[in-house]
């Protein structure tokens, strides 16, 4: 690699915000290109590569090309993404310390793409409103599978019609505060989210540090009707995105007579190949692989300061929760997908362009065969209402009005 891209890492790229590190010695390779990474007791090196390393990221030309394109496909937003995309041959040599350095190759790959191909301004960060929000939150006690389980919730407004909402793998209900804390929606109807057991501001089993947490379809299934009988909700609108879309998609076909419609962001029958062991690994620190693994699937132009507090909701999840929850649509649903029958109930799929987690292509078999209808998300990625809520609301609330003029014919 040249030296003048050896400058370019020098001046853009440091360790601050990484965890503390080992000493160690990597190649970054683009096509016949090849740099040095060292860190030596703290201090970051670039050099033109030569010698051995513990290992390889490798990325060929036309994969380059693509990655440094404006806009860039979908897998081909970081380093992290192109991962995904291109498979595991992008790592030669030991993948537990390439596990260990993914946050720091996602910046001296980003550095290298910016000093290449500038990317544009992102959107807009959402409006910052001083004061008490409107959100109220609260607890309740529920049983699922024989079991109690006390959950976290939060609600706003006052409307007949609930929006039950359901975060991501390893996340939590913070991910809807936009729609929480939208005026219009939370006048129209009463929007409530909470946190699955094990996640956020709900309580995990008190032995939890003797179990191995898998979240199984089943009890899925169970906690959010035991939510909903808890809060006395009536036919909700149910709204989950990632494993919650999946998991919509699922109640729309099993239990749809108890909601009024299902909406599945970024919802598929199940998504293989993400339950892997880097995710919880205790050689690896979880919180900050995971902001790299799922940073990918944030489109380009998302804002600022929603990706970051959508990856900051990843950096806090407990030990091997995410992996649990991947275990439920890589590994548990995606046979018990592959045989739901139709939705009993109206349920539209939304799918975002750089989801490389739940394909347009995954969303659309899921409506089609679901009977359902597709949203395609222009230019969207996997975290919809919390990566853009501004752009989002752009998809939702046609689809909502969609829905109230069904009801009313």
């Amino acid at each position: 690699m040249s030296t003048e891209a050896v400058n370019t890492l020098q001046g853009a790229v440091a360790l601050d915000g990484l965890p503390a590190v080992e000493d160690v010695r990597f190649n970054v390779a683009i096509g016949d290109r090849r740099v040095a990474v060292a860190i030596q007791g703290r201090e970051l090196q670039f050099a033109e590569a030569t010698g051995a390393a513990e290992f390889e990221y490798v990325i060929g030309a036309d994969d380059w090309g693509r990655f440094t394109a404006e806009p860039p496909p979908r897998g081909y937003t970081t380093a992290q993404a192109m991962r995904a995309a291109i498979g595991w041959q992008i790592i030669e040599g030991d993948r537990v310390r390439w596990a260990q350095y993914a946050p720091l190759i996602d910046r001296i790959v980003e550095a290298l793409r910016v000093a290449e191909t500038p990317r544009p301004a992102r959107n807009a960060d959402p409006a910052v409103k001083l004061g008490r929000s409107q959100i109220q939150g609260g607890y309740v006690t529920v049983e699922v599978e024989g079991e109690p389980r006390r959950i976290y919730f939060e609600s706003a407004g006052t409307g007949e019609t609930t929006l039950l909402c359901l975060h991501t793998a390893g996340a939590d209900s913070r991910q809807f505060r936009y729609l929480l804390e939208d005026e219009e929606l939370s006048a129209r109807y009463r929007v409530v989210a909470f946190d699955m057991p094990w996640h956020g501001r709900s309580d995990a089993p008190a032995d939890w540090q003797q179990q191995t947490y898998r979240l199984t379809t089943k009890a899925y299934a169970a906690t959010i009707l035991a939510v909903m009988e808890a809060l006395e909700l009536d036919k909700p609108i149910l709204m989950g995105c990632s494993m919650g879309g999946a998991i919509a998609c699922y109640m729309a076909s099993v239990h749809g007579e108890k909601f009024t419609a299902s909406f599945a962001l970024e919802g598929g029958l199940g998504s293989p190949g993400r339950f892997v062991e880097w995710t919880n690994h205790i050689q690896v620190d979880h919180s900050q692989f995971l902001a790299s693994w799922v940073g990918g699937l944030i489109a380009p132009s998302s804002p600022t300061a929603s990706r970051s507090q959508t990856l900051w909701g990843y950096a806090q999840s407990g030990p091997a929760v995410y992996q649990g929850d991947t275990y439920f649509y890589s590994e548990d649903f995606p046979e018990i997908g592959r045989n739901l029958k139709k939705a009993t109930c109206p349920l539209w799929v939304f799918s975002g362009e750089y989801d490389y987690s739940a394909t347009t292509e995954m969303s659309r078999e899921a409506a089609e065969r679901l009977g359902g209808t597709l949203v395609e998300m222009v230019r969207f990625g996997h975290f919809p209402m919390s990566e853009d809520p501004a752009v989002f609301r752009s998809y939702l609330m046609p689809v909502l009005a969609e829905l109230e003029a069904q009801l009313s014919a």
